[in-house]
């Protein structure tokens, strides 16, 4: 981090914040999975913002298939295009002339298929999210919930708790997606943040001696 100093008033300048414009990302890699005909719904901290939960966020962040991520980078490069492997699953495309920070996830190791059923659902829905006058599917509120359970990081677990307290969120089928997708232990972690967000969907399964712990 540098800091800049203003002899004059004393104020100093800690960092310099630099403003993320998702447009040009998410037109560009709409545009590059569309030319390979690759389905996809747009996850992470746009999506947030779409469902009524602002983020900020450094990046456009994208559910892909596995085997689609690498030919719609392909389509994005240019001279001066960084492409990497996520460690996650998928690729990251960056190029800071044209203001691209995509990264298009798969989750190929061990969550391909909740990826997968993320994708289907928000294709067949039809939902969209208008990001710089570009229309994209948007991941549903449930799966997103569900794909922060996923890392375990402090600030997808603050995300969790945000999203539990939108009224519009269905708790029954985001809880029976993290059983099916993540099993039984993340859904009865899934209960522990939806009682202490209050949610009156929670089923409170009795405990006695000599019970499976749940």
């Amino acid at each position: 981090m540098s800091e800049e100093r203003n002899g004059r008033n004393g104020t100093h300048v800690v960092g310099v914040v630099e403003a993320f414009d998702p447009g040009p990302s998410v037109a560009a890699a709409a545009e590059a999975l569309a030319a390979g005909r690759a389905p996809f719904a747009l996850i992470g901290g746009l999506a947030l913002d779409a469902w009524g939960i602002p983020r900020a966020t450094k990046d456009a962040d994208f559910a892909v298939p596995v085997g689609s991520a690498e030919p719609a980078a392909e389509r994005l490069r240019g001279a001066e295009t960084e492409i990497r492997p996520l460690r996650i699953g998928g690729v990251a495309v960056r190029e800071q002339g044209r203001g691209l920070r995509i990264d298009l996830v798969d989750r190929r190791i061990h969550f391909g298929a909740l990826f997968l059923d993320a994708i289907g659902e928000a294709t067949d829905s039809g939902r969209r999210a208008r990001v710089g006058g570009v229309e994209v599917p948007l991941v549903s509120l449930e799966h997103l919930l569900v794909m922060k359970l996923v890392s375990g990081e402090p600030k997808d677990d603050a995300d969790v708790r945000r999203i539990l307290q939108l009224e519009i969120l269905d708790y029954r089928r985001a809880r029976d997606l993290a059983e099916r997708h993540l099993g039984a232990a993340t859904a009865n972690r899934l209960d522990a943040f939806g009682r202490e967000a209050g949610r009156p969907e929670v089923v409170r399964r009795p405990y006695r001696n000599g019970d499976e712990p749940g």
